[in-house]
């Protein structure tokens, strides 16, 4: 077997348990969730077993004994309960996940909405989405597990109807719908269940247990987000291939990963495309890092199949034709880390992952000796250009609902201003009938205990 970098001890190691985590929700922390990689919650090679809303209409037509009424409700109710107020911050959260993340266990969902609820899919929201096809439910495949039916480790996923932009987009305010999308169309692609449950749980412990600014779902993780119109560039088509999320650090540092459990020919040509990505834009314009976690299944693993060593021969091979290991150059910005370096264990933390050390092929030497660990919340320095504001990014993610919800505490309306100055028109103000003899309070100002007047809930961006 080709020659890798030494492997961190696992006696590096924390539990989750003695670390404290920003999650407010105890009982969806990472320890008390279900570990997506160590449980081993499916074979390798399987997915996951997925019930759609019009798929259980069919069964039941065949079998109306199988009927499960609080999830084939009346598409009237299913609205009615999805448009009051009651709730309503969670279900436009839990939305957001689904469009952002592409796929979410239960536990991963509440942990990110701030809401208990959707532990139980019987919830209304839950509910309600799926009878409208919003919102496809699964479960694991292992079915040897005690809680095969549903509870918390369901899984979520858009459905593949247009029942957002039909039934749900005609219902939200501008900046509820900002909040849900990002301003971008709905979508529900990208669906590789046990890949994007693992991207997610990336996210979540990292936004957790490190001090980040901010971290970004799939569908803010496109090229031409990190490359092209985000930063500013003028593009004629829009890049949309896309990493599986965005760690960013607090100086504006972009850290896109991509989890790999192979080292195909394919996985090369995604290699030669970042590589390409990075030769164009310098680190100083872009604060663009590509980290590829290694992420066999753990059956396969332990049997001996690790792909490292194809993945590290893979990379090597691409740079080969972009020489270089300056700050700039895609050796010096295209990492490996695995999986079980960061994670040695069940709800483990590894040193590794404290410090998001990667690999990276910026010395001199053959096979091992080319790679070298650089900490990239660590050492790792980076510096943006003048012109480019590196953490507008960090500002404005708390408006997407997707962001872990200790993440997007406080009013955050400023961002998107009030609909009188989106308007580019001044508040109305009615002019006293008698102005000599006006003492009074400025329009808008409290009385007393009361506060100011604000802009109606559904107008403004607060969690």
């Amino acid at each position: 077997m080709r020659a890798v970098p030494k492997r961190k001890a696992s006696a590096d190691a924390v539990h989750a348990s003695l670390m404290p985590s920003a999650c407010t929700l105890e009982e969806v922390a990472t320890h008390n969730r279900s570990d997506p990689y160590w449980d081993k919650l499916w074979a390798p090679g399987s997915t996951a077993n997925w019930v759609s809303g019009s798929m259980e209409r069919t069964r039941v037509d065949i079998d109306p004994s199988r009927t499960n009424k609080r999830l084939m409700m009346e598409r009237a109710e299913a609205l009615r309960l999805l448009n009051i107020n009651q709730g309503r911050a969670a279900r436009l959260a839990g939305w957001s996940c689904l469009d952002s993340w592409r796929t979410l266990s239960a536990e991963q969902m509440a942990a990110m909405t701030g809401s208990l609820s959707y532990l139980d899919p019987r919830c209304s929201s839950v509910a309600a989405s799926f009878s409208l096809d919003l919102t496809d439910i699964g479960k694991f495949p292992m079915a040897t597990h005690r809680d095969v039916g549903l509870g918390r480790r369901v899984l979520y996923r858009p459905g593949t109807s247009n029942a957002f932009d039909d039934l749900i987009k005609p219902t939200l305010t501008w900046p509820e719908w900002v909040s849900v999308t990002g301003g971008y169309p709905w979508s529900h692609g990208g669906q590789y269940d046990r890949h994007n449950l693992l991207a997610t749980e990336i996210a979540l412990r990292a936004a957790e247990y490190l001090p980040v600014g901010a971290v970004l779902g799939e569908k803010f993780a496109t090229v031409d987000l990190l490359a092209g119109s985000g930063l500013g560039k003028t593009v004629k088509k829009p890049d949309q291939r896309r990493a599986d999320g965005i760690i960013i650090r607090p100086d504006g540092l972009r850290i896109a990963y991509e989890l790999t459990a192979t080292a195909s020919a394919s996985f090369e040509s995604k290699v030669r495309r970042w590589a390409q990505i990075l030769a164009d834009r310098p680190l100083e314009t872009s604060g663009l890092v590509i980290v590829f976690v290694a992420a066999s299944h753990p059956e396969r693993l332990s049997s001996g199949n690790d792909p490292r060593p194809e993945i590290y021969r893979r990379i090597a091979k691409v740079l080969k034709d972009f020489p270089g290991t300056g700050a700039d150059s895609p050796a010096a910005r295209i990492g490996v880390a695995s999986w079980d370096e960061w994670f040695p264990a069940r709800h483990e933390l590894g040193e590794a992952f404290f410090s998001l050390e990667a690999d990276f092929a910026t010395t001199q030497g053959k096979g091992a000796q080319r790679w070298a660990p650089r900490q990239l919340f660590g050492d790792y320095a980076f510096t943006p250009w003048e012109t480019f504001d590196a953490t507008a990014v960090v500002d404005n993610a708390p408006v997407i609902l997707a962001t872990p919800h200790w993440m997007r505490t406080g009013d955050h309306t400023h961002l998107i201003g009030t609909p009188m100055s989106r308007a580019g028109e001044a508040t109305p103000h009615p002019a006293p009938a008698k102005p000599g003899k006006v003492k009074g309070r400025p329009l808008g100002a409290g009385v007393g205990v009361a506060g100011d007047a604000r802009l109606p809930v559904r107008l403004r961006l607060s969690s």
